[in-house]
């Protein structure tokens, strides 16, 4: 494998029609913690969490079968000390001698969890914050009312 591929900044893996992987970088290695000779030759589907299996089974390969690619697929990967990592998956169908592989690129995504709590706490923030300026502005007015009755009592 090429080593800019090898190490590039997401995990990276070749399988075949019948998902079974038959390339894998060094990323894709690190990030689950598995050994490369211990992951080729494996199920792809075997590295899912349940959940993620079913989900593949019933998005996945319609999608790629029909599309040729896959984009943005959420997985739930297992990982070798037993933990789980959340990826994006994309996919595409590449033919090379003479047979269909799917190439697939693993971003995990860590970070967007937490990304996605500080944007909703922000949002949660300035609704808040929205009502309160209107509870504000409605008390001001009441008073301006007020005041102007009390200045001008026959009007």
């Amino acid at each position: 494998m090429d080593e800019r591929l090898d190490h590039a900044p997401c995990g990276y893996l070749s399988m075949d029609q019948n998902r079974t992987i038959r390339a894998v970088n060094a990323t894709f290695c690190h990030l689950l913690q598995y050994e490369k000779q211990g992951v080729i030759g494996t199920s792809f589907e075997s590295l899912l969490t349940r959940s993620s299996q079913i989900f593949f089974r019933i998005y996945f390969l319609p999608l790629i079968n029909l599309n040729r690619h896959v984009d943005e697929m959420y997985l739930m990967m297992k990982t070798g000390s037993g933990g789980t990592l959340p990826v994006l998956l994309n996919a595409v169908v590449r033919e090379r001698e003479d047979e269909s592989f799917h190439d697939c690129v693993l971003i995990p995504i860590l970070r967007r969890k937490e990304y996605e709590q500080q944007i909703e706490q922000a949002e949660s923030a300035y609704r808040k914050a929205q009502c309160e300026l209107q509870r504000i502005e409605q008390e001001l007015k009441d008073k301006k009312e007020e005041l102007a009755s009390l200045l001008n009592p026959g009007v």
